[in-house]
């Protein structure tokens, strides 16, 4: 099996997403500086409440916002992976358009859609027609530097959107939260990256324990989307299997299929995402689930998010899984840039008919 210790182990990696990894707290400083210098042309009492419109890599950073500040945002807050806005959509509803290639279809068309209903918007995007487009017509655009693949700019696209709907006022940060946000990426740079041994490295130790299962990643509240990342970087890195669930709705109906993983001949692994602020009874649970999923999974793993803010904590949890991923990459002699089907998917989507098929179905 692989040295997870050897010195050249980014070797496969063609497109430097471990590199990429490794930069992420000048990433935050980049971010927070550019989205001071874009102007916003509409006040913030002009907003009601915002739709953040994205897909993939470009659209998780919504959702690890909204979990991360659900309790301190002021302004309703929906985010929204497709290409229709939401109906209640209006002229005091900011829509934030994110791709980061700025080709992405489903935010354009919500972007068109956005415009026509005479919403304000704001864009973040590195480049494409959602720049070169809407940028000419005094639409906001929040620049991202470029990277290997969307999923490697997570960084910059969440710092971006919390600082540009602080400015909005839809959420408050508190004093020192991105300071502090800044001193646990440099930390977890450290204790996660490459340089540190596997004996004193948790990602490369849960990399390890994880390696030949399908991983099922679970969080909660704040932790429920940061699963939802893990579980996607766990896809794309490793090019493996990874599912997630939401405690407590996990507890209502997919903890009874666990008991079926052998008889169906899944090796299950569980990952238990845990953030010391969430609600006592989500805590509890996740001690009750561990005891009756022993035996139907192994193994189970407890990650508890260290950090003194809700960004801060976020941020650990991030890194901490995207380097697991990229470990399990190199566990099963996987290049974690590619994504060779997602890339066949988007040519058979270019040739194939638009609309209604043949047999008008």
């Amino acid at each position: 099996m692989a040295d997870l210790d050897a010195p050249d182990i980014a070797a496969g990696d063609t497109l430097g997403i471990f590199t990429q990894t490794g930069r992420a707290p000048e990433m935050l400083d980049a971010a927070l500086a550019g989205a001071e210098d874009v102007a916003i042309p509409f006040p913030a009492d002009a907003v009601h409440d915002v739709v953040l419109c994205g897909m993939g890599g470009s659209a998780i950073a919504g959702s690890l916002l909204t979990g991360a500040y659900w309790q301190r945002l002021r302004k309703p807050v929906q985010p929204l992976r497709g290409y229709m806005l939401p109906a209640w959509a209006g002229e005091s509803t900011l829509v934030v358009a994110s791709s980061y290639s700025g080709t992405t279809e489903e935010t354009l068309t919500c972007m068109m859609d956005a415009v026509d209903r005479t919403c304000p918007v704001i864009a973040i995007t590195s480049g494409g027609k959602l720049r070169d487009h809407y940028a000419p017509q005094d639409i906001p655009v929040f620049d991202v530097p470029p990277s290997p693949m969307p999923r490697a700019a997570l960084v910059q696209m969440l710092t971006t959107l919390v600082a540009a709907l602080s400015r909005m006022g839809v959420l408050e940060l508190h004093p020192g939260e991105t300071d502090d946000a800044r001193e646990v990426l440099e930390s977890a740079v450290t204790r996660y990256g490459p340089a540190r041994p596997e004996r004193d490295n948790p990602a490369k130790q849960i990399a390890r324990r994880l390696h030949g299962t399908v991983p099922l990643i679970m969080g909660g509240e704040v932790t429920s989307a940061i699963a939802y990342r893990w579980k996607c970087q766990i896809n794309e890195n490793a090019n493996n299997p990874a599912f997630w669930s939401d405690v407590p709705e996990q507890n209502h109906n997919e903890i009874v299929g666990v008991e079926g993983h052998g008889r169906v001949g899944l090796r299950t692994s569980v990952v238990m995402l845990r953030d010391p602020r969430q609600h006592r009874q989500v805590e509890r649970r996740f001690g009750v689930l561990a005891t009756l999923m022993a035996g139907h999974v192994d193994p189970i793993i407890d990650v508890m998010a260290p950090g003194q803010t809700s960004l801060g904590r976020l941020f650990d949890l991030v890194l901490l899984g995207d380097y697991v991923s990229l470990y399990m990459a190199v566990l099963a002699d996987v290049d974690p840039g590619p994504i060779t089907i997602i890339d066949r998917l988007k040519v058979a989507l270019a040739e194939a008919p638009y609309g209604r098929t043949a047999r008008g179905a």
